[in-house]
């Protein structure tokens, strides 16, 4: 624990068990803890490369420094896992994506009786409201970024830029099938790009009444730092408005039904914080120092269950990665904790902290390699205190 480092907080808990094998939760959005105050988890054997296609990743829960295991998934990538959450509204159930006789498929798994329904699709984001989910096509994500993706997921239309056969689906949690509703060859004009642009929606997810979800839509860039972003909304019906076309925009969480936070540029001039309306595209700018700087650009940003704190984690500085806060009352930043990190031999299997705000709002967990090894650490929410 000596390397986690912080003038302001230093009450940092290890909740996984020490047995050399590597646990992490996942993505920064995702529901960890659920309302039976298990924190979901996955075990695996190795960090040091990409998972390949016969790659399990085990699936539990842990207690008292215990795993306790859940099931099996080979569709799985270091980034955001299996998409592993608690069911928005089914009691203890979980979902997460997983791999049968060659399909991809979201498994809805009830973790007190062990009862288990297929849905037709793997799915990025599921509904608040637990009845929808949204499926990409992971295959394209892993040629784009192998990191968000599936190994073994095919792309059958990987030839074609703008297929009018894939896009978005919306799977019925309840009957378990799903129907396409908005397709390539209608994104991509509606988007900002153009036919020699090949797209795809990189992360998708649904507002907190369900009704409407953002997508980020890129273009495979002929260099791989060089892609561009657009952000469009769409609703249960398929239909979509952009709010910003061909511009810098990377993580985002929504504030309300209509305004999301985001760390994006709304202007060429500067990458910043900003407060977006996705209905009018008006914006206001929140002034986190920590996160203009070109090394630490970018935030996995989340918001604080009473609205008044953005943390997240950006990308490393000198050997540490920097869980900070801001406070949406008082204007202020601050850095919470530094976790020591190791470069990976390839990005796309980084430790993020993917700070999330877990078991009723009451703390803090994060994903961190500090100790050499992928853990999951927790922090009280008193940390936030300014």
């Amino acid at each position: 624990m000596q390397e986690i480092i912080s003038e302001f907080y230093k009450d940092v808990q290890i909740i996984t068990p020490d047995d050399g094998a590597h646990y992490f939760f996942g993505y920064y959005d995702m529901n960890a803890t659920g309302t039976c105050g298990k924190h979901l988890c996955h075990r695996v054997g190795f960090m040091d490369r990409l998972p390949e296609e016969g790659d399990v990743a085990e699936v539990g829960y842990l207690e008292n420094r215990t795993f306790v295991k859940l099931g099996e998934t080979t569709a799985w990538n270091f980034q955001q896992g299996a998409m592993l959450q608690y069911h928005p509204t089914l009691a203890d159930t979980i979902c997460y994506n997983v791999r049968r006789d060659g399909k991809f498929y979201t498994l809805l798994q009830n973790i007190k009786t062990g009862e288990e329904k297929l849905c037709d699709r793997a799915t990025a984001n599921i509904s608040p409201d637990g009845k929808w989910g949204l499926a990409i096509n992971f295959g394209r994500v892993f040629a784009f970024r192998p990191g968000y993706g599936y190994a073994g997921f095919v792309d059958e239309y990987a030839d074609v830029n703008a297929p009018a056969e894939d896009g978005v689906f919306l799977v019925d949690l309840t009957s378990g099938t799903s129907k396409q509703i908005i397709s390539y060859d209608k994104l991509y004009a509606a988007a900002g790009f153009t036919a020699e642009d090949k797209i795809l929606v990189n992360h998708i997810t649904f507002n907190p009444a369900s009704d409407r979800f953002v997508m980020l839509v890129r273009n495979f860039p002929k260099v791989w730092w060089a892609w561009s972003t657009s952000l469009v909304i769409g609703d249960l019906d398929g239909n979509i408005h952009t709010v910003l076309p061909n511009t810098y925009f990377s993580h985002y969480n929504w504030i309300n039904n209509v305004e999301l936070v985001a760390h994006c540029s709304v202007t060429p001039e500067k990458m910043g914080m900003y407060r977006i309306n996705t209905d009018t595209g008006e914006w206001i700018e929140y002034d986190m120092p920590y996160f203009h700087g070109e090394k630490n650009r970018d935030i996995h940003c989340n918001m604080s269950p009473d609205g008044n704190y953005i943390i997240g984690d950006g990308y490393p500085l000198d050997g540490y990665r920097y869980l900070m806060a801001y406070s949406l009352r008082s204007g202020e930043s601050r850095e919470l904790l530094r976790a020591k990190t190791v470069k990976p031999p390839s990005d796309d299997i980084r430790c993020d902290l993917h700070a999330r705000f877990v078991f009723g709002g009451s703390h803090i967990s994060f994903d961190t390699v500090q100790n050499g090894r992928r853990e999951v650490a927790l922090i009280p929410i008193d940390a936030l205190n300014f």
